[in-house]
């Protein structure tokens, strides 16, 4: 249970929001949390509930309130028993850190010590903590009556001492910064204050603005005069005297900090002296030669990456321009090893370069990661290689820096490098290691040395070998080596290159009951990354509660990991010794049977976590020869998509398998099912593949729906690649099918999308007509929740025309049908469009308002798509506004969010929003670069109103270089760009109009 009072009282059980009943109830549990678990008397408690005219049932009224509360508690799965009746009235029993005073209170005595102990840094960041449990002012809606109101003040009073406390810290600790836009809020707020305006006087005296503390003051003493008749108090006065003295701090200098991105090595690490030898010799032989490329190479398991993150602990000190580690994913289960663009974006980001300076191509991006290391002493690890080809762009310029590269490959192309080929470990470490993990001391070293030559001396077997013997504590070593060498034969499959992990599969398969070896080996046929115990039911037909004891079982013998609570992982190894006694030791008929169980379970599960996303037009109905099965509940769309996230990469994986091995209903069926969820991820070209696979199959079935699905699914991922001549194709091929079939569904679907990718390439009129058309299908078909998506596309339409009135209508109509219909995802687009819609009229706080709900909102339900053209849109706003430090913070943030989400329209809106800030800061190199990246992305795919809004930029940065003939040529070219009647016309047209014209994207206020 979960308890708030720090702001508006809530209680939470199991994360959802517990209905306390009326405001009776709310104050009398407000009352019990201020004194929770002390004895409030039912005097206090009638004083609380009833100010004035108290009735002479308060008490029995107040004893059903009591009843309310723990009926409320019990029924939403809390203890209703933790309200005990006493003699003198209630008393509120809670376990510790379930309420939120009591963690702020436990938070400020943890920053009284630190700053007692000489600690202030550990004491801001508890007071920070503490400061942020508080939502609002304590039990806020509910102060009325002077007993709540008393205990309220209380707490808001020691709110306001933390705060002072804490700014108090962090001005000491250099941040006047950051402080003290907070510090100018709280002042006006509570401008009697005098410690808070004193504190602001300080804070901006650091920063250098020694007139506007001058000015606080000054309105401070004018305030206390006129209002109460008094002088400024001795806060006040000294502040004003350090002013004056100038003997305020000014802010330190800002540390120097140097990149540290190294993961935690191994603790039990043992051995490899001689290869730890070889490496620090090479690299301490010239101190300040060349750059020293170390290769080690080995087998998977052999300790690769141990290895290299050991030596990077060892010389880390030798290198104090900074330590970088990536996982190049070249052997990683389930994963394509990266590209080296994608590779040298991680490490430019982990060397501190804002992403929008990081350019875009493979070789800028190398010029600029070496020019960035060029002179400096840096370590970097380039982990799990795919070959030579990917590391060599990512080497550093710097000529005394060490790179350790790993691989399962010999590398032996790579120019300088140094190999270090790994073997097992020798006999007497592969004991050390054992005898380490198995936490056990015995007197048979035989037996032991017997142990570890069984395990092949790899690291892998011996660490799975010796956590079995730690954890039974009946067995001897000698039990184990005899365990390990009884099943050296059936378990050869379990090999790499020449040695063998058998061992590992001894100690568990052939000891397990039949039940418990068909488990293992029905998991070989399981294509994807991980598992669950619903998963598993299905694949081996079995209860889901016996399927979880099963995995449960197999993670004790180590034939399975657990990454995170409920899913479970094969490693690589293991898992193709699972493939191949799926195929020894499993009928043909068997594995058919399991896969064909394992393929309805995940359809079945796709569309019932889909379900909740769609509305009837977009809802697609499966056949799943099995029917319903157990699966994972979802609560609501949220959850939904969780589950999904979780599940993705299984998804995909099934969905590949079923094209390649044969079950053409499946083929089709799932990515069409998974429809609503790739439309959230903002489709990939990755996915293009699946769709075509899955057209190819509907064909083969004669599957007229399943054509025009799938031919409907291609043509929106070749929009999003910005072939949008293509898309609209493909989808003119699909509704001729849908409409053949009289798939009313499929065509108002289809229309639809046609109608965005119109709006692609700003064709208004076909796209407000694709837009009608399917409203009139949606309405026919009573599909609410499609017919507030499709009022909010005209809305779109009429904002973008100018048509401002008719716009905002649809966009508030829509809205609340998205609310009525819980389309989180619909609501999330009605309140960003009407926050955009009131930043075009300069309504700037009713535009923060609705973007920011629409911020929040998408970031609950996970709407990666809303959340970029919120931050984008928030962004734009906060510029014209003037606050353009926000403005970048946003719309840095709207860029990453496009880069992650693979929403190119919203990378294109943030760097054209990040150029015009730029500019009006003076920066018209950085203004320049971006609008020219911005009008490059949006001509690669296509996107006509953010060219142009990039060359509208280009127009301004040649405005503000005196380029006149050159900007009034851009201005010129924009305008050409924009179709007849688009609103955004006019800001270029005002600039041909008037040289000195001010428009939406240069004018601030």
């Amino acid at each position: 249970m979960d308890f708030r009072i720090l702001g508006p009282l809530e209680v939470r059980i199991g994360g959802e929001v517990v209905r306390l009943g009326g405001r009776r109830q709310q104050k009398l549990m407000a009352m019990l949390l201020i004194h929770a678990n002390e004895v409030v008397t039912l005097d206090r408690l009638v004083d609380g509930l009833w100010d004035e005219a108290v009735p002479q049932t308060a008490q029995a009224q107040l004893h059903n309130a009591v009843w309310a509360l723990r009926r409320a508690l019990t029924s939403a799965g809390g203890d209703g028993d933790s309200i005990v009746t006493e003699p003198a009235g209630y008393r509120l029993v809670l376990p510790e850190g379930c309420l939120d005073l009591h963690r702020f209170w436990a938070e400020t005595q943890a920053a009284e010590k630190a700053e007692a102990d000489g600690r202030p840094a550990e004491a801001a960041a508890a007071l920070l903590a503490a400061t942020g449990l508080w939502r609002g002012p304590a039990v806020a809606g509910l102060r009325a009556s002077r007993a709540i109101d008393t205990a309220a003040a209380g707490l808001d009073e020691q709110y306001l001492v933390a705060v002072e406390r804490l700014g108090a810290l962090r001005l000491g600790l250099g941040q006047a910064e950051d402080l003290v836009s907070q510090l100018i809020g709280l002042v006006g707020e509570h401008p009697f204050r005098e410690p808070l305006r004193a504190l602001l006087m300080l804070t901006l005296a650091a920063l250098g603005r020694q007139t506007e503390a001058l000015t606080v003051y000054e309105e401070g003493r004018r305030l206390l005069a006129d209002e109460l008749g008094l002088d400024p108090g001795e806060h006040l006065r000294e502040a004003h005297a350090q002013v004056l003295r100038g003997t305020v701090p000014g802010p330190p200098p800002p540390a120097l900090s140097r990149p540290r991105h190294l993961p935690a090595g191994p603790s039990d690490f043992v051995g490899r002296s001689a290869d730890i030898d070889q490496v620090v010799a090479n690299v301490r032989r010239d101190p300040a030669g060349p750059l020293v490329i170390t290769a080690i190479d080995g087998m998977g398991g052999v300790g690769k990456t141990a290895l290299a993150v050991h030596l990077a602990e060892l010389l880390a000190g030798s290198y104090p321009d900074g330590l970088y580690f990536i996982d190049l994913q070249g052997f990683s289960v389930g994963k394509q090893p990266q590209t080296p663009e994608a590779a040298l974006d991680v490490l430019l980001r982990q060397a501190g370069m804002p992403v929008e300076l990081i350019p875009p191509g493979l070789t800028e991006r190398a010029e600029r990661w070496r020019s960035m290391a060029a002179g400096k002493r840096i370590l970097v690890v380039l982990d799990n290689a795919a070959d030579a080809a990917q590391v060599r762009p990512l080497l550093p310029g710097t000529t005394d820096g060490v790179v350790l590269v790993t691989s399962r490959r010999r590398l032996t192309t790579l120019d300088g490098g140094r190999p270090v080929s790994l073997d097992v470990l020798s006999s007497a470490e592969a004991v050390v290691l054992f005898q380490r993990i198995a936490e056990r001391a015995t007197d048979d070293s035989a037996a032991v040395a017997d142990v570890v030559e069984l395990c092949g001396r790899l690291p892998l077997a011996i660490r799975i070998a010796a956590s079995r013997l730690r954890h039974r504590p009946a067995w001897t070593v000698a039990d184990l080596a005899e365990r390990l060498r009884e099943t050296r034969r059936r378990m050869h499959t379990l090999t790499v290159d020449d040695l063998s992990v058998y061992a590992t599969l001894q100690l568990s398969y052939t000891s397990l009951p039949d039940l418990h070896r068909r488990t293992f080996r029905l998991l070989g046929i399981h294509p994807g990354q991980d598992i669950d115990r619903y998963a598993v039911a299905a694949l081996t037909g079995l209860p889901v509660d016996e399927a979880e004891e099963q995995l449960e079982s197999l993670c004790d013998c180590n034939l399975l990991m657990q990454p995170a609570a409920g899913r479970y992982q094969l490693h690589d190894l293991i898992r193709d010794c699972a493939k191949q006694l799926a195929q020894t030791d499993e009928s043909e008929s068997g594995r058919r049977e399991a896969a064909a169980r394992l393929f309805d379970y995940y359809l079945y599960l796709a569309h019932e976590y889909c379900d909740p996303m769609t509305g009837r037009i977009s809802r697609f109905e499966p056949d799943i020869p099995s029917g319903p099965v157990a699966v994972p509940a979802a609560r609501d769309e949220v959850g939904a998509i969780g589950l999904l996230e979780t599940e993705y990469q299984n998804l995909m994986a099934v969905a590949t398998q079923a094209r390649e091995s044969g079950w053409p209903v499946h083929s089709w069926q799932l990515p069409c099912v998974l429809r609503p969820f790739l439309e959230r991820r903002n489709f990939r070209v990755a996915w293009l593949h699946l769709f075509e696979g899955a057209f190819a199959a509907a064909r083969r079935l004669d599957d007229q729906r399943g054509q025009s699905t799938a031919l409907a699914n291609i043509a929106v991922i070749h929009r999003e690649l910005g072939r949008l001549a293509k898309a609209i194709d493909l989808l003119k091929q699909a509704l001729v099918i849908s409409q053949a079939a009289g798939d009313q569904a499929g065509e108002a679907r289809q229309t639809s999308d046609l109608g965005i990718t119109y709006l692609r390439i700003a064709r208004y009129r076909e796209a407000r007509e694709c837009f009608r058309i399917a409203l009139e299908l949606a309405e026919r078909l009573g599909s609410e929740r499609d017919v507030g998506v499709l009022i909010n596309n005209l809305g779109f339409v009429a904002a973008d025309l100018g048509e401002y009135p008719d716009a905002l209508e649809q966009f508030e109509r829509a809205l609340v049908i998205n609310r009525d219909t819980g389309s989180r995802q619909g609501e999330v687009l009605s309140l960003a469009n009407i926050g955009r819609l009131h930043g075009r009229f300069h309504r700037y706080q009713q535009a923060r308002s609705y973007l920011t709900q629409a911020l929040v909102l998408s970031r609950e339900v996970a709407y990666r798509f809303g959340e970029g053209w919120a931050l984008a849109w928030l962004a734009a706003v906060h510029r014209r506004e003037g606050d353009l430090t926000s403005a970048i913070r946003l719309g840095r943030l709207a860029l990453d969010v496009g880069k992650a989400a693979g929403v190119a329209d919203v990378e294109c809106a943030a760097l054209n929003c990040l150029g015009e800030t730029y500019l009006t800061l003076g920066d018209v190199e950085m203004a320049a670069d971006l609008h020219q990246r911005a009008e490059a992305l949006a001509t690669s795919r296509d996107f006509t109103l953010e060219i142009a809004r990039a060359v509208e930029g280009q127009a301004h940065v040649a405005l503000r270089r005196g380029e006149l003939a050159k900007a009034r040529g851009l201005w010129e070219r924009a305008l050409a760009l924009y179709p007849e009647r688009l609103a955004d016309e006019a800001h270029a047209r005002s600039h041909l109009v008037a040289e000195d014209a001010r428009c939406e994207r240069c004018a601030v206020g």
